[in-house]
């Protein structure tokens, strides 16, 4: 399965030291080189611990992958059929455009983000996201339900990081569940 992240999941599970939980779920991971760049050399820059952990997994299991111009084109193809793309893409930044156009690109099965404007976004023109998004609660759910991690392990990740973390599957704006396409 292609799995494409964004850079905030990436940043809460590895302050977390959760990081792994990716692996475990999915084996490989796509980020686009903007989400490696937030997350990476500015928290490298930085001196974030949380960094470290992510640039040694971009060392072996996390995928960087260049974009293309696929969602401007994309979206320059179907704002006929959807006027308000322009209003929808208020507050979704470059990383995250380019997370879902890396998703388009790879034809990927799975969007990896926590950001309500992106979620919002991808989920209000399905004719044109073929993948399912999810947030970094529904990855800490199906880890918890495949005992990757303990109740603990979740309760103290919410107490962490508490309504920052998005479950998807919980909104009611989402059609599909994450457990619904077979993903938990």
């Amino acid at each position: 399965m292609i799995v494409v992240s964004n850079t905030t999941p990436l940043i809460y599970l590895s302050k977390a030291d959760k990081l792994y939980i990716l692996k475990h779920l999915f084996e490989n991971v796509n980020v686009p080189t903007e989400v490696h760049d937030e997350a990476v050399k500015s928290g490298l820059s930085k001196g974030y611990s949380d960094a470290r952990r992510i640039d040694a997994a971009c060392k072996d299991w996390i995928i960087v992958k260049p974009t293309s111009v696929g969602l401007g084109l994309a979206l320059v193809q179907n704002v006929g059929r959807h006027p308000d793309i322009g209003k929808m893409l208020t507050g979704i930044h470059v990383g995250e455009v380019e997370a879902i156009s890396l998703a388009m690109e790879l034809g990927a099965k799975l969007l990896i983000a926590d950001d309500r404007a992106v979620i919002k976004f991808v989920l209000s023109i399905p004719s044109l996201f073929k993948f399912k998004v999810i947030g970094t609660g529904d990855v800490l759910e199906t880890a918890l339900d495949r005992e990757i991690i303990s109740q603990n392990n979740y309760d103290d990740f919410l107490q962490m990081f508490g309504t920052a973390v998005a479950f998807v599957s919980r909104e009611p704006y989402h059609g599909a569940t994450a457990r619904s396409i077979g993903f938990m």
